[in-house]
């Protein structure tokens, strides 16, 4: 296809794929919630025969809607076998993965001291050209420090994993950490230190800060002095500020971060006297657990060592399975992976808290009677909370868990630290110790200097948490007083803001210094637990960022230090007496984790009698039309993220939709206001209206509508995240920042095209992702239609293909031979997706923007199928990772011409890049849907930053060739030199797939099938085993592991009664 320069289709292009934003309501649309409302009995597709129930993606899917037939009757979607079409510039440069390059002068000399680096002398041993290295370090979001272990070919960081070292999450990485890679070599980072819109030197804004610190402490001890900065996790960043106060005792530390857990730390003050306490979670002891709104397995990094002590009391070969119990809105990961959840507004929970304290009594019971006139349990829910209740008190002491989420009140937090308390959970499975943030946090602390910059306290603010201007509730009024249109006095301020790009903050500033990128400087930072870690440098400052703790340090007047010699004074100073200093450095560096740092239990039991101010004086939430909810996205988070396209690219694991937010609404719901998905509403709340589309949602509660904060972006720079989706903040109030009643939703003109993947890839009518009681599993009395033994007996036995055998798996230099195989445990899978992004960025897989994915073209190697079983209204949810499943017997071989897919001696389905010609061919008769084809040649023109990011052994593919899974092949043969040079055979720990490697939950195994002590053969051969699409003959090296839950009988009477009869 010929392409204008300027982004217009050529006359050769079809126009009708164009991908519009805003459009007219076409003429005729099947009414999808209507059918799903009124005719699901009657259009719904039986179950395939003895495999149960039926699963779907879509509520278009579930009906056999006539949109859906016409969409689904050629193999590929529409647009998939089209030339491409012309694309705007903004979405040209969403193709190139990290952004716009930012052209301009950079700051002078940002570096009082040089550092000369020299030739060694002696090259060490570990320094092999071509080896890659690993470094321990660690990441910090939103208060919490994950430990991390990035390699580095070359001198640059090119992979970022979890630290298996560290003790909280134990080598897994969620999606957030993996994805902050790109964002360091985004060459759209901010590159200036400027004052307006002067570029100046660092040594100016030393000199400047020096002068103003020396005269506010003369005047008045620096009382119009404030600083805005994130929750302080760090202890050097600690002792900066302590020192700052010193200096200036009258400043002010404001602590704010748009992920806020200022509710749970408002409950555990009153309960232990005012002191910072945190709630320590141990899910591994808890056979029963209680979530009252809390997404405890969604992968911050303070959640993932919890979703790995919850996934393996999920797997049945561990023992007894927990049971999870879910209270929520809107679905969210720990809700998909619930075996009984409860879909109710947000502001109801707490009558869900108070009935379930009042039945287990103790100190619950009086809480809950000071909630009785706030809060009242439906009559629809009393079934659900009175088999919780059953359930948690016929557990023992002890073993149950209640975990309430940060967007519930104080009054919520109270009642579920009673329920933990009268269960005997207090000392086991809940523990309470000293809090790694001080400070006081949250939406109080900026309510408190919006005050003072109205009544003309303060002369110097000084902002370094992320983004204040966009991530706060509109009506704070935060922007109008940074704003010199909007405020007459604000020449009497002088700001200055730190940030990695030029976002909505940063056109406020008077002063403002790109930050330093966390692979770029010197830090530490504590866990959840206490833990600390220590952050160490991968690469020099690309862009001539500061580190923070060197911008706080201008503000002492004391020689320059650079962020290393600052950090190991400070700990040195901390280790006094000790011993030898040189040594433990050397050794937290290298572990990334500093032994003994676990924050120490607090003394004394909580009083409840002090939380119950917090039930008597909680207001309930308005009453109106609509509940209306606020959550974090799953992937830009508060919006910090918004500039990476690998995370806007990724499908969300519920909705799976890309570069968008919407407001989400049920079926019913919708219905009830007359909207269909992708309609354009104006959504009203406080006053303030915001024109919206709307995504209906199964398993949402009725009467809400929900929104995910971090779209709607307006950077200077920030060329991503610009005009990608709608902005929640500007209908958020500090009243009610994260649910309230009281909203509206009008239908209004026009429709909203979204790029969704939800029906991409489909293997129509095949069963796929299969789940089953855990009833089902314990009987082996269960006739033939069981669907254990469906799936044991007609899958694994399936149509033969009548080709001679041939043993793919001997080789000359090994006669056992290396057989490999993964096993994916769909009972740990909870969908996070972080798997996902570790293969983008182990394979160099690129971006392709919102318009290519709505047609199809989108380039994971790896998909989360997301699928509902049941209702509607209220069904379960079953997540199944799909990848090349490398067939012995691979259809895609048999098809190509020019042989560019081929097997190995050891059971890989290969691909020669070199060789392909792009017929497609291969993914045409691809059973499994997992071939993706560059129609363009998406790393064309990347800078030479960006190019830094590329993984060099893996292969940049070009336009015109098809890719896919490969089991990390490059991984494979890089631990074969090594195996082979030592003379022995590859074990298993050793070599693990980028996927497996990350996942928080250890669902995805890797190995030889050949070796019997190997984990994956193991579970290839455990009951629960099954070959997806085997019946076809495809004899695949991916073994899926059914999901098993655990339902309680009271709540699934007909599951329970079926096992017993020995049918299914």
């Amino acid at each position: 296809m010929n392409t204008k320069r300027d982004g217009a289709p050529s006359q050769d292009t079809p126009s009708s794929f164009a991908l519009p934003v805003v459009t007219d309501r076409p003429a005729a649309k099947s009414d999808v919630v209507g059918e799903a409302l009124e005719h699901a009995a009657a259009n719904a597709s039986p179950s395939e025969p003895g495999y149960g129930q039926t699963y779907w993606r879509s509520l278009e899917e579930k009906l056999g809607t006539p949109d859906y037939l016409e969409e689904t009757r050629p193999e590929f979607p529409v647009g998939a076998d089209l030339a491409p079409t012309g694309f705007a510039r903004r979405e040209f440069m969403h193709l190139l993965g990290a952004s716009l390059a930012l052209a301009g002068a950079t700051a002078c000399s940002t570096r009082p001291v040089d550092e000369r680096i020299l030739p060694y002398t002696k090259t060490p041993p570990e320094l092999v050209p071509g080896n890659p290295l690993h470094y321990a370090s660690g990441m910090t979001l939103a208060g919490h420090t994950s430990g991390l272990l990035i390699t580095a070919r070359e001198g640059r960081p090119v992979k970022i994993e979890g630290n298996p070292d560290h003790p909280v999450n134990q080598g897994a990485a969620g999606p957030w950490e993996q994805a902050f890679l790109l964002s360091l070599y985004d060459p759209s980072r901010a590159r200036v230190l400027r004052q307006g819109k002067s570029p100046r030197a660092l040594r100016a804004l030393r000199e400047e800060l020096i002068n103003a610190t020396s005269k506010a402490a003369a005047n008045d001890g620096g009382s119009r002095v404030r600083f805005l900065s994130e929750p302080g996790n760090s202890p050097l960043t600690g002792d900066l500020r302590s020192r700052i106060l010193k200096k200036l005792p009258n400043a002010r530390f404001h602590s704010y971060t748009a992920q806020t857990h200022d509710t749970q730390d408002e409950a555990l003050r009153a309960l232990f006297g005012g002191q910072p306490v945190s709630a320590v979670y141990d899910f591994a002891q808890a056979d029963i657990v209680l979530s009252l709104d809390a997404d405890f397995l969604e992968s911050r990094p303070e959640n993932l060592g919890y979703a790995r002590q919850f996934a393996n009391r999920r797997d049945p070969n561990n023992g007894p399975l927990n049971r999870l119990y879910v209270a929520e809105a809107r679905f969210s990961i720990t809700g998909g992976m619930a075996d009984h959840r409860l879909r109710v507004k947000s502001q109801d929970v707490l009558a869900v808290a108070a009935a379930v304290a009042q039945a287990v009594g103790g100190p619950a019971a009086s809480l809950a009677g000071a909630a009785a006139n706030k809060a009242s349990l439906k009559s629809d829910h009393t079934a659900w909370v009175q088999a919780v209740v059953a359930d948690l008190r016929a557990a023992r002491p002890g073993r149950t868990l209640v975990v309430a989420g940060e967007r519930q009140p104080a009054a919520v937090h109270a009642l579920a630290h009673a329920i933990n308390a009268a269960l005997g959970n207090t000392g086991t499975t809940v523990k309470y110790v000293q809090s790694s943030i001080a400070e006081q946090e949250g939406l109080s602390q900026v309510r408190a200097l919006v005050e003072d910059i109205t009544a003309g306290r303060v002369d110097t603010l000084v902002i370094t948490s992320w983004n204040p201007v966009f991530s706060v509730p509109a009506d704070t009024g935060l922007k109008e007083l940074l704003d010199p249109a909007t405020n007459p006095n604000r020449g009497n301020l002088t700001v200055l803001y730190t940030g990695l790009y030029e976002d909505e903050t940063s056109q406020y500033a008077d002063w403002f210094v790109p930050a330093a990128h966390p692979l770029e400087t010197w830090s530490d930072g504590r866990s959840f637990d206490g833990t600390v870690a220590i952050a160490q440098p991968l690469i020099q400052p690309l862009y001539n960022g500061v580190p923070e703790s060197e911008l706080l340090a201008m503000f002492l007047d004391e020689p320059y230090r650079p962020a290393y010699q600052m950090l190991r004074d400070y700990w040195q100073g901390q280790s006094e007496g000790q011993g030898d200093f040189e040594a433990r450095w050397e050794s937290w560096v290298s572990d990334g984790a500093i032994p003994g740092t676990q924050a120490a239990p607090v003394q004394g039991a909580p009083d409840f009698g002090a939380a119950s101010a917090l039930v008597t004086g909680y207001t309930a939430p308005a009453t109106g039309e609509l509940e209306i909810n606020f959550v974090y996205d799953y992937k830009v988070f508060d919006g910090r993220f918004g500039n990476n396209s690998w995370l806007q690219e990724l499908p969300d694991p519920i909705t799976k939709m890309t570069w968008d937010n919407a407001a989400l609404l049920s079926p019913e719901t919708a219905k009830g206001l007359s909207l269909e998905p992708g309609d354009l509403a104006e959504l009203t709340y406080g006053g303030r209206k915001l024109t919206v589309p709307v995504w209906i949602t199964p398993g949402h509660a009725n009467d809400t509508v929900t929104m995910a904060l971090g779209y709607g972006r307006d950077g200077l720079h920030e060329q991503v995240a610009k005009a990608v989706g709608f902005n929640a903040n500007a209908v958020r109030t500090v009243k009610a920042p994260w649910f309230d009643g009281g909203a509206t939703l009008t239908k209004v003109r026009g429709s909203y095209k979204f790029s969704l993947t939800q029906t991409h890839w489909r293997m129509e009518n095949r069963p796929l992702a299969l789940d089953m009681p855990l009833s089902e599993l314990k009987n082996p009395s269960i006739a033939t239609q069981h669907t254990l033994h469906r799936v044991k007996s007609e899958l694994k036995f399936g149509v033969q293909d009548n080709l001679p055998a041939f043993d793919y798996n001997k080789g000359p230099s090994n006669p056992q031979g290396y057989k490999w195989g993964m096993a994916i445990d769909l009972s740990r899978c909870t969908g996070c997706s972080a798997c996902v992004i570790a293969c983008q960025a182990e394979n160099n897989i690129p971006v392709v923007g919102k318009q290519q994915v709505s047609v199809s073209r989108e380039m994971q190697w790896l998909r989360i199928d997301r699928y509902f079983e049941g209702s509607e209204s209220d069904p379960r949810m079953v997540m199944q990772p799909v990848m090349c499943v490398h067939c012995e017997k691979a259809p895609c071989e048999y098809v190509c011409p020019v042989n560019a897919t081929v097997h190995s001696d050891e059971g890989l389905n290969d691909m020669v890049y070199n060789r392909c010609v792009g017929t497609r061919y291969c993914s045409n008769n691809c059973p499994y849907k997992v071939r993706r084809f560059n129609y363009l040649h998406y790393t064309a023109d990347k800078t030479a930053t960006e190019k830094m990011l590329m993984n060099p052994d893996v292969t940049v593919r070009n336009r015109g060739v098809m890719e896919k899974c490969t089991y990390c092949v490059q991984r494979i043969e890089r631990v074969r030199i090594d195996a082979r040079v030592e003379k022995r055979l590859i074990n298993e720990k050793e070599l693990q797939t980028a996927c497996q490697q990350t996942c928080p939950t250890q669902a995805i195994t890797f190995g030889s099938l050949n070796d019997p002590q190997q984990r994956v053969t193991q579970l290839h051969e455990d009951e629960r085993a099954y070959k997806l699409l085997h019946e076809l003959g495809t004899r695949p090296r991916t073994a899926h592991l059914i999901r098993v839950r655990n339902p309680n009988p009271a709540l699934e009477p007909a599951a329970t009664a079926a096992a017993n009869q020995g049918s299914h």
